[in-house]
């Protein structure tokens, strides 16, 4: 039997990459808000401000990162965005169109990573790497001591040991 080494991902479900197509949306759009909110042309120059625009963008980058990783199937990912996106509706709960709209968008982008067709993309790693030789027993499958030595008999080993 031939074992092959590279590791093969399933292929992304198409709800996936919807999901993350309104997530980078929803990102931008936040992204735009926050800018939009810290340096506004009538706000009075003070670095207390400004440091809170940085910190903020920051998060985002953040975000962004993990936007991308859920494309990649990271299990953990999808659940930091799905926390942030809740958070971001609590704080924005009061807001205008904008934050209605970027709720809206959020909710449907979280609820397609966790559709039935999407759920498989997310398995944990040990499920897919399972017959690749990478099951956590070494890059070349599990150890010959354990397989038995058809050269060998039963005692021969016993007098080895």
């Amino acid at each position: 039997m031939t074992r092959t080494f590279i590791l093969r991902r399933p292929d992304r479900p198409q709800v996936v990459t919807v999901s993350f197509v309104l997530w980078l949306v929803w990102v931008v759009a936040c992204i735009a808000a926050t800018v939009l909110q810290f340096w506004r042309p009538d706000a009075a120059v003070d670095p207390a401000p400004v440091i809170a625009g940085i910190v903020a963008l920051v998060l985002w980058a953040l975000v962004t990162w993990a936007v991308f990783r859920t494309a990649a199937g990271s299990r953990v990912a999808r659940i930091v965005l799905v926390v942030v996106a809740g958070f971001r509706a609590v704080l924005s709960i009061t807001g205008g169109q904008l934050d209605v709209l970027t709720i809206a968008l959020s909710v449907v982008a979280a609820v397609l990573l966790f559709l039935p067709t999407a759920r498989p993309y997310f398995a944990a790693r040990a499920a897919w790497r399972t017959g690749h030789g990478f099951d956590g027993t070494g890059v070349s499958g599990p150890s010959h001591a354990s397989r038995p030595d058809p050269d060998r008999t039963t005692e021969d080993r016993k007098s080895v040991v």
